[in-house]
């Protein structure tokens, strides 16, 4: 059919238009037969297509072996890096140890850099919260994971010994504290706070800089703190891949601040704790955490802190959370030269 175009368009360019016109009428016929002819062609190869389809559907029926469900080939998914880091030949700073709320002394913190931070997660213990708790910014008491759960496929598993009791916000900072296990969940009375929007809820900022803690509410033991900024932006200068610790146990990464990260330096192990959403549910366990700073950013939504997953280089310090929201907290001691008292 192409071609048949084509020999009419060079027809009309190698003649004039009176010429063209009747050149056109005395191959109408022609051109009309090379149309047709391409029709039926069509015609023919769909007769034939329908002839095989319905041969098909007259066969005999498989026999019971063939009606069987066939084998589903399932690929996995590709397997991202896990290591172990036995968190072997690390120096504690002794006398500077981290007494938990249970009572349990986990020694000497860990010096990165310039700042000191605690070996364990807030709220850890060993076989009732391994990842340590999840805390509403601003408040001293933790609750576990676990039920309800969110929609990620992980998000069942490792739930803690006990989880949190959800109930509607908003509530005062001295009520709450009242009710250590209770979490007070995004209701029509509090979209955005589980309780007023008081900034200074786990710190006491000052004009030159210096920062009080608020120790009503901060949930670290006496003489440490949640981190600040800077605490976390030098703690995450180098990291680990996904890794394991103990082996078998929570997944996370090692930090080690200034240094690259190796089995011979200082540095401190991050669990994927997993979060609560601001109306309770558990998710990403495993998976991904966000760790607390003590510095709310002035307005609705605008906490500060550090968020990593098992993406290879998400690790990132950010001003996007809700105090509604459960993360993870992992205490750093008031030494000489921070400017915090």
């Amino acid at each position: 059919m192409k071609r048949i175009l084509f020999l009419v368009l060079s027809a009309m360019l190698l003649c004039g238009t009176a010429d063209a016109q009747s050149f056109l009428k005395k191959i109408g016929k022609a051109v009309e037969k090379g149309v047709t002819k391409e029709i039926n062609k069509v015609v023919k190869d769909v007769k034939q297509s329908l002839a095989k389809e319905t041969d098909s559907q007259h066969k005999e029926p498989p026999t019971e072996a063939v009606k069987a469900e066939p084998t589903r080939r399932v690929t996995p998914a590709p397997q991202r890096q896990i290591i172990v880091d036995k968190g072997e030949n690390i120096p504690r700073e002794a006398g500077l140890d981290y007494i938990d709320e249970y009572g349990i002394n986990h020694g000497g913190g860990i010096l990165i850099g310039d700042v000191l931070w605690a070996p364990v997660n807030c709220g850890y213990h060993a076989t009732d919260y391994p990842y340590g708790k999840l805390f509403q910014w601003g408040r001293r008491h933790g609750q576990g994971y676990g039920e309800p759960y969110g929609i990620d496929k992980n998000d069942a598993l490792n739930p803690d010994k006990t989880t949190a009791n959800i109930v509607p916000a908003p509530i005062t900072p001295a009520e709450a504290r009242k009710h250590p296990n209770n979490f007070y969940a995004k209701s029509i009375n509090a979209t955005f706070n589980w309780t007023r929007n008081d900034m200074k809820l786990w710190n006491n900022f000052t004009d030159d800089g210096i920062v009080f803690k608020n120790t009503d509410n901060d949930p670290c033991p006496k003489g440490w703190r949640l981190p600040e900024l800077f605490d976390f932006y030098s703690l995450v200068e180098n990291f680990s891949p996904v890794a394991e610790y103990p082996e078998g146990g929570p997944k996370g990464r090692w930090f080690s601040g200034p240094k690259p990260y190796g089995e011979s330096v200082p540095r401190i192990f991050l669990p994927l704790v997993g979060m609560r959403k601001p109306t309770g549910e558990s998710y990403a366990r495993d998976v991904a955490v966000r760790y607390w700073s003590l510095r709310h950013g002035g307005g609705e939504g605008l906490v500060w802190h550090l968020f990593f997953n098992t993406d290879p280089d998400r690790v990132e310090v950010v001003p996007s959370a809700l105090p509604h929201e459960g993360y993870a907290v992992r205490c750093v001691k008031d030494i000489k030269g921070q400017r915090m008292k």
